[in-house]
C-alpha cells in the first residue's frame, strides 16, 4: 500500500493528465458541432426532458453540445450517451490505475503479456535506450540498424505514447536506401519497436491497401465479467498507410455477427456509406470476428488494473486475428457505436457517484 503522500503525489499527476484529455475533448466537441446540422427533432425539449432528468440522480448537468455531437443523425435523444469529459475525467481514472499505464501498455513487452497470441515478428527493438534484436539479445544501434536493413520491409513505431499514429514510419527495400533505414530509426532516441508489416486479409485490403485496416474492440471488466462493448473497423483512406481516424481515417460499428453499419463516420461526424474506394461497408464482413472477441475476453480478465481496454486486431491473409497493441486510455466508440456501456450505463453510473465498489483499487 502507497504512503498519504505518494498516494497524495500519484492523485495530482493522474488528475492534470486526466485535465489534459478533458480540455482536449471539450475543444474538440465545441469546434464540431459548430459545423453539424441541426438535430431532426426538438433538441431543447428532449435534453429538457430526457437527459437532465437521467444525470440529475448522479449531481451531474452535462454540456448540450456533447448530445448535439452524439444525436447527430438521430431521430431521438439517448441520455446514455457517456459526455467525453466526463469519461475521461471521471469514469476512466474510476476503473483503471493510470499509474501503470506507460509500462502496461509498452509494446516491448507484448511478447511477455500475450506471448501466446499471434502477433507481427519483432525484429528489433529498444527499451529505455537498451537495443535488442528479434531474439531479445542485446546489441549496440549500428547493430540494430543492420538487423532492419535486411528486411524486405518493416513498421517502426514509439513503443509507448504511440497514440494517433504518432511518429510511425514504413521501411520498404526497393524504395529506400540504407541511409534512409538509418535516418528512420535514428529519429528514436529509444522506446521503439520495428516489426513486420502484416499482409492482411483480402476482405480488408480491399477497402483500402495501402493501410492495415484493424478491429478495435472496446471491453470492460464489470461485477466479474468482460463485457465486450462495442467494436468498430478503423479504415485508412487514399494513399495513407495508417488508418487513425485522427490522420483522416474512416471509423464503422461492427455488429455483432461481424458484420459492418451501413454507414461510417469521419472525425468531423460526417456520415459515408460507402469507402472513397467505392466499396459499400454493407458488404463488408470482418473474419473472425468470433474469434477476437473471445481472445479479448480472455485476455482481459488478466488484467484487473485496467478496467476498460481497447484492443487492436488484423487479420491475417489466412483470416487468423493478430494481435497488434492494447490501450488503456481507449476512446468510448460513441461516435459510431452509440452509449458506451448500453444497457449497462445505469450500473455503471451508480457505482462510480454512488456505491463506489472500487474506491480503493488503487491503495
Amino acid at each position: 500500500m502507497r504512503s498519504s503522500l505518494r498516494r497524495g503525489l500519484d492523485n495530482i499527476y493522474e488528475r492534470l493528465e486526466a485535465t489534459v484529455r478533458v480540455v482536449e475533448r471539450r475543444r474538440f466537441a465545441r469546434k464540431t458541432v459548430r459545423g453539424l446540422a441541426k438535430p431532426r427533432f426538438d433538441f431543447e425539449k428532449q435534453y429538457r426532458e430526457r437527459v437532465l432528468p437521467f444525470w440529475q440522480k448522479y449531481g451531474v448537468k452535462p454540456k448540450k453540445y456533447w448530445y448535439l455531437l452524439y444525436s447527430q443523425g438521430q431521430s431521438e435523444l439517448d441520455p446514455r450517451y457517456i459526455p467525453d469529459d466526463l469519461y475521461f475525467g471521471k469514469i476512466l481514472p474510476y476503473f483503471s490505475n493510470m499509474s501503470f499505464r506507460r509500462y502496461a501498455e509498452d509494446k516491448c513487452y507484448h511478447e511477455i503479456l500475450f506471448g501466446h497470441l499471434l502477433r507481427p515478428r519483432t525484429i528489433a527493438k529498444n527499451v529505455a535506450g537498451v537495443n535488442y534484436d528479434g531474439e531479445g539479445r542485446i546489441v549496440t544501434r549500428d547493430e540494430l540498424v543492420a538487423i532492419c536493413a535486411k528486411e524486405k520491409s518493416f513498421i517502426i513505431k514509439p513503443s509507448v505514447d504511440s497514440g494517433t499514429g504518432r511518429l510511425i514510419a514504413f521501411y520498404d527495400a526497393d524504395r529506400h536506401s540504407f541511409a534512409q533505414c538509418q535516418e528512420m530509426i535514428n529519429r528514436f532516441d529509444c522506446n521503439f519497436i520495428v516489426q513486420e508489416v502484416v499482409e492482411q486479409h483480402e476482405d480488408l485490403a480491399c477497402i483500402n491497401q495501402t493501410s492495415l485496416n484493424t478491429v478495435r474492440i472496446l471491453s470492460f471488466l464489470f461485477e466479474g465479467e468482460v463485457h465486450v462493448l462495442s467494436g468498430i473497423l478503423r479504415m485508412g483512406t487514399r494513399e495513407s498507410r495508417i488508418d487513425n481516424i485522427s490522420a483522416g481515417g474512416i471509423q464503422c460499428a461492427i455488429n455483432p455477427d461481424g458484420s459492418l453499419h451501413s454507414v461510417a463516420a469521419d472525425k468531423h461526424r460526417n456520415w459515408l456509406d460507402h469507402h472513397p474506394n467505392g466499396i459499400k461497408f454493407a458488404d463488408i464482413r470482418i473474419p473472425s470476428f468470433e474469434r477476437i472477441k473471445q481472445i479479448v475476453q480472455n485476455e482481459h480478465r488478466k488484467l484487473a488494473h485496467f478496467k476498460l481496454i481497447g484492443w487492436d486486431f488484423a487479420i491475417n491473409k489466412d483470416a487468423h486475428p493478430v494481435f497488434i497493441e492494447y490501450n488503456v486510455c481507449p476512446g468510448a466508440n460513441q461516435m459510431t457505436c452509440g452509449p458506451t456501456f448500453g444497457e449497462l450505463t445505469e450500473r455503471v453510473l451508480e457505482d462510480v457517484f454512488i456505491g463506489k465498489t472500487y474506491r480503493n483499487a488503487n491503495n
